[in-house]
């Protein structure tokens, strides 16, 4: 074998040349591996799926009164709750159980790129918002009679999709830093904190002033009033504020993910 590759190294080189993916090829290969291992883990798959959908259809459809415009307000904040359990979990607790199993270490060490890791992750993410999305869509224009223009309907899929990275960049920074034991403790805890205080499951305005107060500080709060104000369920005017709100949360949640990344390559 060695004398036929000193005989023609060229031929050797070509072929393995051949057999060896482009670097986009990698990162697709990479986020079809990471697309199959979330599909074979249906205790993850199946909650990250359908909590958004029934909690929606009880809460925003069969409990709703009619003409209360409860099905269109809780539509878009539905839809930032949606992008939170894939980013939280699938970077937070998923991340930690990996640095454990020495997955991570692997993914490091290998010739793959880094990016093609964390990339992977990402698009996880954002086809499972894009599935329970689309269910929400279809169950509050067909049962709960949301009415949108079709530019609303782009903004506001634009909005829910974009919930995925600074939600993603948190369960980074947690997933990176904790143990899988701890991470997914923090992990529940923050889930339900940006769910119920930020208002994603029903209007912050109904709750006590001081909960209120404390929506500011959650960015669950700034993505669900861009997601009314695009379906028009809320005055405009705001965006602005509430969009350097969020810029300011992805920033902060980047540093400390980026912060965390160094910390395990080390």
């Amino acid at each position: 074998m060695n004398a036929v590759v000193e005989r023609n190294p060229s031929v050797n080189t070509a072929a393995i040349a051949r057999r060896s993916p482009s670097l986009p090829g990698l990162y697709l290969r990479e986020a079809g591996a990471e697309l199959t291992r979330m599909r074979r883990m249906p205790e993850f798959a199946i909650p990250t799926l359908a909590l958004p959908v029934m909690f929606y259809s009880l809460f925003g459809i069969a409990l709703a009164r009619p003409g209360s415009g409860t099905a269109g307000y809780l539509l878009a904040t539905y839809g930032v709750f949606a992008a939170l359990g894939p980013s939280l979990f699938g970077f937070g607790a998923g991340i930690a159980q990996e640095r454990e199993q020495g997955v991570l270490a692997l993914k490091q060490i290998s010739p793959l790129p880094s990016a093609a890791y964390l990339l992977a992750k990402l698009a996880n993410a954002f086809v499972f918002t894009a599935i329970v999305l689309v269910a929400l869509y279809a169950l509050a224009g067909f049962a709960g009679g949301v009415a949108l223009p079709r530019t609303a309907w782009l903004t506001l899929f634009v909005i829910h999709l974009a919930c995925v990275v600074p939600f993603g960049l948190l369960g980074l920074g947690i997933g990176l830093t904790l143990r899988a034991s701890g991470a997914m403790a923090l992990t529940n805890l923050l889930f339900l904190l940006l769910a119920v205080f930020g208002g994603l499951w029903m209007p912050v305005s109904l709750f006590p002033p001081w909960i209120q107060q404390i929506a500011v500080f959650l960015p669950s709060s700034h993505l669900a009033a861009l997601a009314l104000e695009a379906a028009g369920r809320i005055p405009g005017g705001g965006a602005l504020g509430h969009v350097l709100a969020v810029l300011g949360f992805t920033a902060a949640f980047g540093a400390y993910a980026a912060r965390a990344w160094r910390g395990a390559a080390k």
